[in-house]
């Protein structure tokens, strides 16, 4: 990062810091005041206004709003889940936080989320005023910060940073919510107000992606990006076994992987409070990458989970915890602080790296744990019959439980209450067939497995693939000499499960025969696998039918002008009788299949059409008009009306959903600008949404004269818009075309597509006064180019910007965001032109221009110029003489042993560094230098910190003489 970026965002952040906690004690009373009595000319005034209006945080009863009061522990995490709209909650133990205080849930919250720990003697101390320090750790927690970093160096009290706090404020002081303040310190033990608590959270709103509803992820290649999701994630099933990446996002709800396969769910540079890995049927990899942290991971079924590439620390742990679910399949590679096992009969398989802590709970019996070579877990606590297996090492194992087998010794063990010396075995080989031996009435579109007691390879050592299969396992029908059944197959990446799918269904009530080749595998240990078959049969029916509801079973609010509703099946259909659908619209299917209710009773069939998709799969009912509101409805299928191509009957299903309830406007919302205010609410139903704003003081309209744009006196309304709307999801509407400074009610309301109306909402907003359109600063030297990049109209506090090293003053030109204004502009104090040059005296310069309309409030911005620092050479003298670094020196004799150096940088305050150790520049130090030295590196560091050069003294010598 350019130092400019990071001191302007820097300073951003200490304005931003200036601002970090708003939200009263939700204990009282507390009020949103369109104007509080107590912020007027407060340098955070427009901030606190944003930040009410974005409903994390409210005034008191007395109208104030007390900008420079400290913000409790408690009150921050409030104001911080209501911005995020987090709602999932903890268990939570804190020996000072009760379930009666009004901040329960709040740190409830937190604490899943995953952005409070507490402290180390189990207290939440929520009363206690937070630190500007103790922010930036809950704020990295919920921000994505991958590749920010501050230079907190700069800060002359940057050592005053608790090391458990450093790389928290690098971080969000490199994502510009945090920096130092007018005397150029960090104040890291500085109490947070309301008015810096107000600033931070409302930039995070605005400059964050924030997705507050469950996002559900089902395309193949999906990525997830700098996003804070603030509820749960799902990998639906529907992605199958295709992959997906989530990089450099916070979820702060769970991501549910149900999913997915083993190429793979990428997590990359992120944090994570919470997985389950649930995913049917296949192995899901779950991969963690750099800067990763997953809270807790909870595994059933079968799954992996590796780490790769991972920065370590807070912010690149990878898996914290992992629980795994009895009879799971687990496969860990990489290296993991915690694994437990919860359930009995697990398979958990360390392939490679380590574990820290193994637990096996006394529910874990009858695990198998497998550590390949190479693999270590430093500390295996058991307390459950349990069977080791593999060449890896166990450090310490602590037995608390009897009948526990290894194949490899641990180095140490200690026997505790309960345990005794476990025993060593040798690894037998063995394979399970599914379907098993002689099972019958097998589905004909089943999937045949393999299953083997430990990880297979090829007779000659190389590692199987799928390619390999076809050489090892024959499929037959009819009998064990019969047909080849043509099919392919996979092996699984712990390479002891083959799965075998047949190229097309079997055939009804018939015996097919699995064979597996004599000595075509080997194990680990050189065992060869013996011949061994298997047979099943078939019956007369696929595996079990699905239906599928849209909406679906139990979902309310459904829209009133929903077109249509669908009955999905999975297979293809026919009548009962096994004759075709002839058409789309086949009467059958009206009359005799489709149940459509509304309350209770019966829709008429003339109130609807049914039609079914050419793949016969999709039924589709479409109401002849919109549906009624608040009402429950039930759409399904009869019994003995439909079966599956195959002959298997499709029996009784359906679907009772709820429509929505009168049209409603909630959360409603505005963000005033200087000549325009956005109206933010969301509707209940889909719709059009009609706003108008009117003066303060106008007679308040009723929702027919908001329709057509008027005030309550059938005057045009000052600003009108309509849109259209989706229920649920937040709209924004601008209403434009106002005028500055000026206080302004906005009216609106909720039309759905039957002309249902809403109550009309109101809500009062001020716009902001009239603000720059430009504001440049660029040094008055030759090439000079404006270092005040990023200028936004509404950002007024620009902190520190950096100007080159010899600068000795600015050119500063503004204009207004107007083409006519009746005001002026100053930069300071001057307002004969909006331009001036400011001379910078010792390096620094401070700058402020104000803008103000005749008769309306000043808007004024800030900014600080600083002189970078320089790494340059100014010039440097060996033993007297003037030397250009690169360039050869010629030492008086072959054997010269010391030269006396006078290095003199252009910055007279930068460092001079050799050897590792500071000089003094522009004076004489002597280098000892041995016969076999050629080249000497010497480094200048800017006064600021922000630039290092290296320079290379290069050495000749004369040739030794001759003995």
């Amino acid at each position: 990062m350019k130092k400019e970026k990071f001191i302007k965002r820097l300073s951003v952040l200490l304005l931003a810091i200036a601002m970090v906690l708003s939200l009263s004690s939700t204990n009282t009373n507390t009020y949103a005041a369109a104007a509080f009595n107590d912020i007027a000319g407060h340098w955070a005034e427009q901030y606190i206004n944003r930040a009410v209006s974005q409903g994390f945080i409210k005034g008191y009863p007395d109208g104030s709003f007390k900008p420079d009061a400290q913000v409790s522990r408690a009150e921050f995490v409030s104001m911080i889940n209501r911005a995020l709209e987090n709602s999932g909650t903890a268990s939570i133990s804190f020996s000072d936080v009760s379930r009666g205080d009004w901040y329960y849930e709040d740190v409830a919250k937190a604490v899943r989320a995953g952005y409070v720990l507490g402290y180390s003697d189990a207290t939440f101390k929520p009363g206690r005023s937070i630190t500007r320090q103790e922010a930036c750790v809950m704020i990295s927690k919920f921000v994505p910060t991958y590749g920010e970093s501050g230079r907190l160096q700069n800060f002359s009290d940057y050592r005053s940073v608790a090391d458990w706090a450093y790389t928290a404020m690098s971080k969000v002081n490199g994502k510009g919510y945090i920096g130092g303040y007018a005397d150029g310190r960090l104040h890291p033990l500085d109490n947070l107000t309301r008015a810096q608590a107000a600033k931070i959270i409302s930039e995070i709103l605005e400059e964050e992606k924030i997705v507050t509803s469950n996002t559900i992820v089902k395309k193949d290649g999906t990525k997830l990006s700098g996003t804070i999701y603030s509820n749960n994630v799902t990998i639906d099933e529907d992605l199958d076994d295709d992959s997906a990446t989530i990089d450099n996002c916070i979820i702060l709800g769970s991501l549910n992987v149900q999913g997915g396969g083993e190429d793979t769910i990428t997590v990359n540079n992120s944090r994570i409070a919470r997985a389950a890995v649930e995913k049917e049927d296949s192995a899901v990899r779950l991969l963690a990458k750099g800067e990763t942290t997953i809270g807790n991971t909870e595994g059933s079924e079968d799954f992996i989970l590796q780490t790769s590439s991972l920065s370590g620390g807070d912010y690149g742990a990878g898996f914290e915890k992992i629980r795994i679910s009895g009879s799971a399949g687990a496969v860990l590679r990489g290296n993991f602080p915690y694994v437990s096992v919860d359930g009995s009969y697990a398979n958990v398989k360390l392939e490679s790296g380590t574990i820290n802590e193994f637990y096996v709970s006394s529910e874990s019996r009858r695990s198998d744990i497998t550590v390949e070579s190479g693999a270590t877990v430093k500390t295996a606590r058991v307390y459950a019959e349990s069977y080791f297996h593999g060449k890896g090492t166990i450090s310490n194992m602590l037995v608390y439980a009897r009948n526990i087998t290894y194949e490899t010794k641990p180095k140490s063990w200690t026997i505790g209450t309960g345990g005794s010396t476990p025993t060593q075995t040798e690894p037998e080989l063995d394979m399970t067939f599914s379907p098993k031996n002689a099972e019958t009435g097998v589905y004909l579109d089943t999937k045949i497995t393999i299953k083997f007691s430990t990880a297979m390879r090829k007779y000659n050592g190389n590692a199987i693939t799928a390619s390999d299969i076809q050489d090892i396992v024959t499929l037959r029908k009819g009998s064990s000499t019969g047909t080849e059944v043509q099919y392919s197959a996979t092996i699984n990446t712990a390479k002891d499960l083959i799965t075998i799918t047949p190229s097309s269904n079997l055939s009804s009530n018939t015996r097919y025969y699995i064979q597996v080749e004599k000595d075509a595998m080997r194990d680990s240990y050189g065992n060869y696998n013996e011949a061994k078959s298997s047979y099943f049969n078939t019956g007369d029916t696929t595996e079990k039918l699905t239906i599928t509801f849209s909406p679906a079973n139990g979902a309310t609010g459904v829209p009133i002008d929903t077109a249509s509703f669908t009955i999905t099946f999975s297979d293809r259909v026919v009548k009962y009788d096994g004759s075709s659908i002839t058409s789309s619209t086949d009467r059958y299917l009206r009359d005799s299949v489709v149940v459509f209710q509304e309350g209770g009773k019966s829709v008429s069939t003339s109130s609807y059409s049914v039609s079914i998709n050419s793949t016969r799969r999709v039924i589709t009912i479409t109401p002849s008009a919109n549906l009624l509101l608040n009402t429950k409805y039930y759409v399904g299928i009869k019994s003995n009306t439909l079966k599956t191509e195959g002959g298997k009957a499709v029996p009784a299903a359906g679907a009772t959903w709820t429509t929505a309830g009168a049209p409603a406007l909630s959360n409603v919302s505005t963000i005033p600008h200087d000549k325009s205010i956005d109206f933010k609410a969301t509707p209940s139903v889909n719709g059009m949404i009609y706003a108008v704003a009117v003066d303060a003081g106008a007679v308040a309209p009723d929702a027919a004269a908001i329709k057509g744009g008027k005030d309550g006196s059938g005057n045009a309304a000052l600003a009108f818009e309509s849109a259209s709307v989706t229920a649920s999801s937040a709209k924004t509407i601008t209403l434009s075309g106002l005028s500055t400074d000026t206080q302004y009610k906005i009216y609106a309301v909720l039309y759905d597509g039957s002309g249902n109306v809403s109550n009309v909402v109101n809500i009062s907003s001020a716009t902001r006064p009239l603000l720059l359109k430009s504001l440049a600063i660029v040094p008055a030297i030759d090439g000079g180019k404006n270092v005040l990049t990023g200028f936004s109209p509404e950002k007024t506090d620009y902190g520190n910007v950096s100007v080159p090293y010899g600068t000795d003053s600015v050119d500063v030109t503004a204009a207004a965001n107007a083409d006519v204004f009746v005001g002026t502009i100053s930069i300071n104090g001057d307002t004969s032109d909006a331009k001036a040059r400011i001379p910078l005296v010792n390096g620094r310069a401070a700058i402020t221009v104000t803008i103000q309309e005749t008769g309306k409030t000043a808007v004024r911005y800030t900014a600080t110029v600083i002189e970078s620092g320089s790494a340059d050479l100014d010039k440097m003298t060996i033993n007297g003489d003037s030397y250009t670094p690169g360039t050869n020196y010629l030492l008086e004799s072959y054997d010269t042993s010391s030269v006396v150096l006078n290095i003199t940088p252009e910055d007279p305050n930068a460092a001079v560094l050799l050897d590792g150790y500071q000089i003094e520049s522009g004076e004489d130090t002597t280098l000892n230098i041995s016969p076999s030295t050629t080249s000497v590196t010497f480094r200048i560091q800017s006064s600021d910190g922000a630039i290092t050069k290296s320079y290379v003294i290069r050495f000749t010598r004369p040739p030794a003489p001759e003995q």
